[in-house]
């Protein structure tokens, strides 16, 4: 392929760092509500004015205790999902919560969140949960199914295809999931697919999917009427509120994934930020599931504070590792209390499944001095944002009834600072000199016989201690989170050239020794500028992509690069990449791309086309499909494209769902794709193939 410009183009890249990266725009203030109102357009939205905000902006009434309708759904589900849309407190925070009710035999058909981690808990009846892995390098898609009881735990990567079904024929289900970004999206396959506004080309289809045109026209008809993410009902017993907590991408206190899973290696010696990986031909389904007895109350006596938090973390299930959430059941003694304390790598979503609880924050400093208290009084079925690193608590009014909440946490192991254990309990002591001032009270108010506070020598229980104090403990400030982090971790020095010989298994690799780093480590001689070879690709392409496998520079620079060849009537077929945004410029003959929005609220999966001439440039958000054709019948085309990942990854949508290792049951996808059983018997029989190298 010839150029002139060549150089220029190849070195065009999208370089985004990884800070910069985040799905959600990470926290710089204590909160930044969502004016819905404001004519501005953001990534997310624009901050209301903070005189302006008050307690119900953290607050909603959710009704999440109660069953939902599943009879106007195909696919036999409902979900109700609390997304900033429905809670402007959620701006920034990067969280989410939904319901779902699963009919007998109801689905939440395969779909993937491009934004999201998804952790789900089972509140009523059992489900069949499954995911896929991207393209492997075996050319294989791996399939990953549990069947999941009442109160067990499954988490589901950011990206990947995955779903749910209740296999019962007679009782109806209930789950909550949590989501890491306060607007996940979903993206429904057979919808995006075959049912996208207007209808991706049947010529693209029919050649990605390797059938006849009349299939694929017979398969979008199907699809007029949206599957849109809904499910079955049953009773709302607890772990309602599990919510969703901010991942990976939009913190820096956790890795972000640089492949589909990291499951933690918690017997290695190694030590890194969070876990190393575990072999990845040792994981198994159970790294992602726990039978974490969820719907069980558990013992308040044992404690002071009249709690109990059972927290489902990285150290309990090794599949959080790297996904940025985790979650809780916390049990409330009549008048107990989760007292005043912080998460200092994690926002806090709750919701109230038995009796009610009074909960409050409180800002960090302010310009005026101040550090305000919102407080609410919560029911069951409500939802409640914590912000990350803020101070806040939680108590139960009631005299002679318990309470009980879920909550999700937006990191593996978001840590907890009980205020008065860490002020007052900490060992060795913080000198009294320090508190007296700090408190402004004389020293002798420190000690126990004196009361206003209490005494550092008590000895305290780690997030469950009662404080007669308990206000003035909750004044205490707290201190807003980290500010951005993206897909890849931030490079924290010039370089960290990776080692791919090291036999430590990290999320992304390890370093190499500065000392032997030279500049070949930044460099290949790639021949980007040599045609590929196209013939021996079905969808008559080849993608050569230049990622941290070949170029080992590329660690933790959180970007890559692809040449991309077409045939004439060649075409890169649907996928996504789970990890990248890309970018893409045509070099040489014209390409029709496209991609299609995840579901709308209109029930809609957008697509957006466009016809791109030599020079052009197109960007493809990520996590969303997206493909891209040579409408030419006797010309070759070529573009380099940019990935905002040193390892993007990247699902073919045909494969996925029909060339899994094992495949999915056809009960499933049958319903799915709303086509008989035969269909998915005979679309799974044929041979899906890989085009990326």
């Amino acid at each position: 392929m010839a150029a002139s410009n060549f150089f220029l183009l190849t070195a065009f890249i999208a370089l985004v760092a990884t800070q910069a990266m985040a799905s959600d725009p990470s926290p710089l203030q204590d909160f930044c509500v969502a004016d819905k109102h404001s004519p501005v357009r953001v990534n997310g939205l624009p901050c209301k004015d903070a005189k302006d905000v008050s307690v119900d902006d953290f607050f909603l009434a959710a009704n999440l205790d109660k069953p939902m309708d599943t009879t106007k759904s195909k696919a036999g589900s409902n979900v109700t999902l609390i997304n900033v849309m429905k809670l402007a407190g959620l701006n920034t925070l990067s969280i989410s919560m939904a319901r779902i009710d699963y009919a007998p035999k109801g689905q939440n058909p395969p779909h993937t969140h491009p934004r999201a981690t998804e952790i789900l808990t089972v509140l009523e009846g059992s489900l069949y949960v499954g995911f896929v892995t991207s393209n492997q390098a075996n050319r294989e898609n791996k399939l990953f199914t549990k069947t999941l009881n009442k109160g067990d735990v499954f988490v589901f990567p950011q990206g990947l295809i995955h779903f749910q079904f209740n296999p019962s024929y007679d009782k109806p289900a209930v789950a909550i999931a949590a989501l890491s970004s306060q607007n996940p999206g979903a993206i429904t396959i057979a919808n995006a697919v075959f049912g996208s506004h207007p209808p991706i080309s049947d010529d693209v289809l029919a050649k990605a999917f390797q059938v006849d045109k009349k299939a694929i026209d017979w398969l979008q008809a199907q699809s007029n009427s949206s599957i849109n993410l809904n499910m079955a009902s049953s009773n709302f017993f607890l772990l309602i509120p599990l919510i969703a907590l901010v991942t990976t991408q939009a913190m820096a206190s956790d890795p972000s994934p640089l492949q589909d899973f990291c499951v933690a290696d918690k017997n290695s010696p190694v030590r890194v930020n969070g876990f190393p990986c575990k072999d990845a031909k040792d994981v198994s389904v159970d790294d992602f599931f726990l039978a974490a007895n969820l719907d069980k109350p558990m013992d308040t006596t044992k404690s002071k504070a009249g709690s109990n938090v059972t927290l489902i973390n990285v150290m309990k299930l090794a599949g959080l590792n790297t996904l940025g959430i985790s979650m809780a059941r916390i049990d409330y003694a009549p008048k107990g209390q989760n007292p005043p304390h912080t998460h200092p790598r994690a926002t806090e979503i709750l919701s109230v499944i038995e009796g009610s609880l009074y909960v409050g924050f409180v800002t960090s400093n302010q310009a005026n001095g101040e550090n305000k208290l919102f407080t609410k009084t919560l029911n069951k079925g409500d939802v409640f944002v914590f912000p990350e690193g803020l101070i806040h608590f939680q108590f139960n009014p009631s005299y002679d009834k318990p309470a009980a909440a879920i909550v999700a946490l937006s990191s593996q192991n978001p840590g907890a600072i009980t205020i008065a254990n860490a002020v007052f309990g900490s060992n060795p002591p913080i000198s009294d000199d320090v508190l007296a001032k700090a408190f402004q009270v004389d020293k002798k108010a420190l000690y126990k016989k004196h009361r206003p506070l209490l005494v550092h020598k008590q000895k305290f229980h780690q997030l469950n201690m009662a404080s007669s104090n308990f206000f003035l403990l909750t004044a205490l400030i707290a201190l807003v989170a980290t500010q951005a982090m993206a897909s890849d971790p931030s490079p924290l020095q010039d370089f960290c050239v990776a080692d791919r010989n090291s036999p430590v298994r990290v999320n992304g690799f390890p370093c190499k020794d500065a000392k032997d780093v030279n500049v070949d480590d930044f460099f290949l001689a790639a021949n980007l500028d040599k045609p590929m070879d196209t013939t021996k690709s079905k969808a008559g392409s080849n993608v050569t992509l230049i990622n941290v496998m070949k170029l080992a520079g590329l660690n933790t620079l959180g970007i890559s690069m692809a040449r991309i060849d077409y045939a004439p009537k060649g075409q890169n077929p649907p996928h996504t990449h789970p990890r990248a945004t890309e970018i893409l410029t045509v070099l040489e003959g014209t390409l029709y791309v496209g991609f299609v929005t995840s579901n709308q609220a209109n029930g809609e999966n957008k697509l957006f086309t466009k016809t791109l001439n030599k020079g052009d440039v197109f960007v493809f958000p990520q996590g969303l499909i997206h493909f891209q054709f040579n409408p030419s019948y006797d010309k070759p085309a070529v573009a380099i494209a940019a990935l905002s990942s040193q390892n993007p990854g990247a699902i073919t949508i045909a494969n996925a769902v029909f060339g899994s290792n094992s495949p999915i049951s056809d009960d499933v996808l049958a319903k799915a794709f709303q086509v008989d059983k035969k269909a998915v018997d005979w679309l799974q029989a044929q041979f899906w193939e890989n085009n990326h190298n």
